[in-house]
């Protein structure tokens, strides 16, 4: 029996995100303030930028013969609703202002490169946003210990506060869960899914959408950790 083309991707997003999750955490003690802080705000682009990338592919994959992908990632963008706002009181409320913020080129690039995986082909969209999403759990993994550590040397209580249920929502209420799983049943489903007239699912530009978003993000974790910590680890990964 032929592997899930979801299980293919996970092995491609795990690669390089369990990477990078080892080397933060293992350096998070000794990273100063002022870089984990830098960190939680150019995440927080990504946070703020969600919500109109799945729209945009929720646009573009209602071509698709199989109306569940653009009603599965119309649902990802009402669950979405408020939560930039909420990553953004909760860090001011720990004492970061995520407006102080100067751009970083490789976040903007980052950013402009996803854009464009969301839109013409439905089918590399699915693909890419399925790979975006199924990063999106270990990123809060990350920033929930992150943002955690920097209250704690600013003596702010982290239990109880914003910033905390901000990342609770996406991991314990497995909000980023869900998102992941649904848009599985269509990855794997492909041309099969199809419900209506339209565009069939193509595995194969699904299966590229995901590897173009996987190498996307990759250089821009890449970017990041060098920013911050002053080497990666994804050269040998």
């Amino acid at each position: 029996m032929a592997e899930r083309l979801s299980a293919l991707i996970d092995a491609e997003n795990d690669a390089f995100t369990k990477a990078v999750k080892g080397q933060l955490l293992e350096s998070l003690p000794q990273v100063d303030t002022e870089s984990l802080e830098w960190l939680v705000m150019e995440h927080y682009q990504f946070s703020f930028a969600n919500k109109a990338l799945l729209q945009k592919a929720v646009d573009c994959t209602r071509k698709l013969a199989d109306t569940g992908v653009s009603i599965e990632l119309q649902r990802n963008v009402d669950e979405e609703d408020g939560h930039a706002p909420m990553y953004k009181k909760g860090m001011l409320e720990a004492g970061t202002d995520m407006d102080s913020r100067v751009e970083f080129p490789p976040t903007t690039r980052f950013l402009a490169g996803v854009d464009a995986l969301c839109a013409p082909n439905p089918s590399r969209a699915l693909g890419s946003l399925y790979a975006t999403e199924t990063a999106a759990i270990f990123e809060h993994e990350v920033f929930h210990e992150i943002c955690k550590e920097i209250a704690d040397r600013r003596g702010f209580t982290y239990e109880g506060s914003l910033i905390k249920r901000f990342h609770d929502i996406h991991l314990e209420d497995g909000v980023e869960q869900g998102h992941k799983d649904g848009l599985a049943a269509f990855v794997d489903l492909g041309p099969d899914a199809a419900d209506g007239d339209g565009e069939p699912i193509d595995m194969d530009e699904v299966r590229k959408g995901a590897l173009e978003a996987i190498a996307i993000m990759r250089t821009w974790w890449d970017a990041l950790l060098k920013k911050s910590l002053g080497e990666s680890v994804l050269q040998s990964v």
